[in-house]
């Protein structure tokens, strides 16, 4: 039975490495199409927005892909944690009890650190949070495989190599199930990005056409419109296209711009919907030596766009202090210079000043 087990293990890891395969192909793809496509955008013209579906259909792809590799990880994720729910000691030999775990060890060994090597170079933040869950298994694995090899070598200690046996069993277990987790979140996470890639080529074709979303309201005095008199409020919009505010951005790690405290990374991600901004902030900043304050922030904002190129509004962090941010397009057209302040709040990062450019 384990024998059929190990012969599907490598049926699983060839279509994983077929699909892992596809999606490096459609991410190099995407990211190759239209380099120039944000700073032609700032100049204009019709052209733009073919460049934009274009777009949109490569990301698309690429999405698919990553969410088949995704996939193909998963089911693969899932039979080892199976195998580690399912394979406790049983009434067999000790000797063929172990020589079995070995070679399941060492053959999910060598998968772990193939996919570890396959992941050093992407530059996708979501794959290699999912590289450092891996190396995490990895460690959980190397601990399983010496208990193992203890039980076979202390044939006398046999009741005390089995208990180490099922204890890293359970670490195991545990950073097998935290894997599954991982990857399942990021599979979803796939689609949402799918989604809001869309979005963001949609608006950027809208804006250089002059289509962007208007804003309407109505001035002090004037009655709401009924159907039988339909009377339109004057629309106003932001000066530059909403593809300038929303989207996805990151602190870059060249060439980078800041103002108060420094940061390690910042990601930003902006939506719109019907002149409604939601958004959230998740980062991480250099600390003065020897101080013992908390590093990471992160908080929500929202808020109605208004007819003025920097936007501003209100936020809340994780930990319940209030504040502002302010988004000022930058003088290029994938640059979005974002500065926040906060109340105070003992050991927190307050305030920040950062130019971020678009993913």
């Amino acid at each position: 039975m384990r024998r059929a087990c190990l012969l599907a293990l490598v049926a699983v890891l060839c279509l994983a490495q077929r699909a892992r395969d596809d999606y490096r192909a459609a991410y190099t793809a995407w990211r190759k199409t239209d380099p120039n496509l944000e700073r032609d955008a700032s100049a204009g013209g019709a052209a733009i927005a073919q460049r934009a579906d274009r777009m949109a259909a490569e990301a698309a792809k690429s999405a698919a892909a990553r969410k088949a590799f995704l996939e193909g990880t998963i089911a693969d994720q899932s039979q080892q944690t199976a195998w580690l729910e399912n394979s406790g000691p049983g009434p067999e030999p000790a000797a063929t009890n172990t020589k079995s775990d070995s070679q399941f060890v060492a053959t999910e060994s060598a998968r772990v650190a193939r996919t570890i090597e396959t992941f050093s170079s992407d530059p996708d933040k979501g794959i290699q949070q999912l590289r450092q869950a891996l190396a995490r298994e990895r460690t959980a694995l190397e601990a399983l495989g010496l208990a193992v090899a203890d039980r076979q070598k202390s044939a006398d200690g046999a009741d005390l190599a089995t208990a180490f046996i099922a204890q890293s069993r359970t670490r195991a277990l545990e950073q097998s199930r935290a894997m599954l987790e991982g990857l399942k979140d990021a599979s979803a996470q796939t689609a949402r990005e799918a989604e809001a890639w869309a979005e963001y080529y949609r608006k950027l074709g809208e804006g250089v056409q002059g289509a962007a979303t208007p804003i309407t309201q109505v001035p002090p005095g004037v009655p709401p419109a009924t159907l039988s008199n339909p009377a339109p409020a004057p629309p106003t919009v932001t000066p530059v296209p909403l593809a300038r505010y929303i989207g996805a951005w990151t602190y870059p790690q060249t060439n980078a711009m800041y103002h108060g405290a420094q940061p390690e990374f910042i990601d930003v991600l902006v939506h719109e919907d019907n002149g409604r901004v939601t958004g959230t902030v998740f980062g991480r900043f250099k600390l003065p030596a020897g101080s013992t304050g908390d590093p990471v922030l992160r908080f929500d904002f929202a808020g109605d766009l208004q007819p003025t190129r920097n936007q501003v509004f209100n936020l809340l962090t994780s930990d319940g202090a209030k504040g502002t941010i302010e988004l000022i397009p930058g003088p290029a057209f994938n640059l979005l210079e974002v500065n926040f302040q906060t109340e105070p709040k003992p050991g927190k990062i307050r305030q920040a000043d950062v130019v971020l450019v678009k993913k």
